[in-house]
């Protein structure tokens, strides 16, 4: 049996064989993929994990520092320690309690994430404002940054 290829005849068992190493071609084209791909993976697995433990994790020493208390009982330099997130406002239940009249019940949230540290205001009465700008959703808080949290003013210190 004979089978005809672009005009040309093959003897059938010509063409089995050409079909099996073709077969055979795409097979080992598949598994270089899959070895490509696979050490790829690898290579940026490696580079993940090779980064500091220190963009997960706040540093322990992060602290808001009282500049101007207001009718406060904290005097200023006082030092109020921040953790990987907080919670900031008059009621007990918040992280971090601010006794002054102008600070809403749950007045803001500051939190530590893939090593970048953020303000976001609670819709509170009197706002939250860093650097003398009012907060709008969540913003970036640097180290030296002063935070204002109705009429308390507060220094950022990493």
């Amino acid at each position: 049996m004979d089978v005809s290829i672009g005009g040309n005849s093959l003897p059938f068992d010509w063409f089995i064989l050409l079909l099996r190493v073709l077969f055979i071609v795409l097979i080992y084209v598949f598994l270089y993929q899959v070895v490509r791909a696979t050490i790829r993976e690898l290579i940026t697995l490696s580079q993940v994990g090779a980064q500091p433990a220190t963009a997960s994790m706040p540093n322990p020493s992060s602290r808001l520092e009282i500049v101007e208390p207001a009718q406060s009982s904290f005097a200023p330099g006082a030092s109020l320690a921040v953790g990987h997130h907080e919670t900031i406002g008059r009621h007990l239940d918040n992280s971090i309690v601010l006794d002054d009249a102008f600070v809403s019940s749950r007045h803001a949230e500051m939190s530590f994430e893939r090593g970048i540290w953020t303000v976001r205001d609670l819709d509170s009465t009197n706002g939250t404002f860093l650097n003398g700008t009012a907060v709008r959703g969540a913003e970036r808080v640097s180290p030296g940054d002063m935070v204002q949290f109705g009429r308390m003013q507060l220094r950022f210190v990493a």
